[in-house]
């Protein structure tokens, strides 16, 4: 038996500069159409967005976070203190929302087990090498969000890949166009960033 036999789910997960978020699939469910976006975050604002402000606030001593999310928000963009680092930040983050994510996993499916029937996909952007996946690798293996710092249940994909991925199974086949020679291009324009 494969570790794929064991994936009940799958939870996309977008770690952004500006904005994170994530999402989560039934594998029974056999359609792209029921992706669940989530929308519940830390003192949500009753906005119903999907996605929330990849900010963090520590409490004295940076050792413990005290604050993740909108809730954390500063009006300007503090220097890194001296005795965080960027591996740490990213780590200190991806627990908080893996908190959350396998809170909300366990909500909708209570006999999921996360580290065994969870395939977590992370996008990351278009220009990422081997040695930045690594990098990301590790901070979410750090995060707990994997049990093996070289599972297979951590898959990548750029960020215009998933988007791609997601219009062939959506707006394509809603429109009548997912068929061969179809061409279309996905325009990506995030947080300060635009790529194609």
């Amino acid at each position: 038996m494969t570790w794929r036999s064991d994936i009940r789910v799958v939870v996309g997960l977008d770690f952004g500069t500006t904005y994170s978020g994530f999402s989560y699939y039934h594998c029974e469910d056999k359609d792209v159409g029921c992706i669940k976006v989530n929308h519940e975050w830390p003192e949500n604002t009753g906005l119903g967005i999907l996605k929330t402000n990849t900010v963090l606030q520590y409490k004295d001593g940076f050792e413990e976070v005290e604050l993740w999310g909108h809730p954390a928000l500063y009006k300007h963009k503090p220097v890194l203190p001296e005795p965080l680092n960027y591996k740490k930040v990213i780590t200190d983050y991806l627990h908080e929302i893996g908190k959350l994510i396998k809170e909300t996993v366990k909500s909708y499916w209570i006999h999921i087990k996360f580290m065994e029937n969870v395939l977590l996909i992370a996008t990351v952007p278009a220009e990422y090498s081997e040695s930045d996946k690594a990098i990301m690798r590790e901070c979410i293996f750090n995060a707990g969000l994997i049990g093996d710092i070289h599972s297979e249940k951590l898959q990548f994909t750029t960020e215009p890949e998933a988007a791609a991925i997601y219009c062939m199974h959506s707006s394509l086949k809603e429109h009548e166009l997912a068929k061969p020679g179809t061409n279309f291009m996905v325009v990506d324009c995030g947080g300060g960033t635009m790529s194609s």
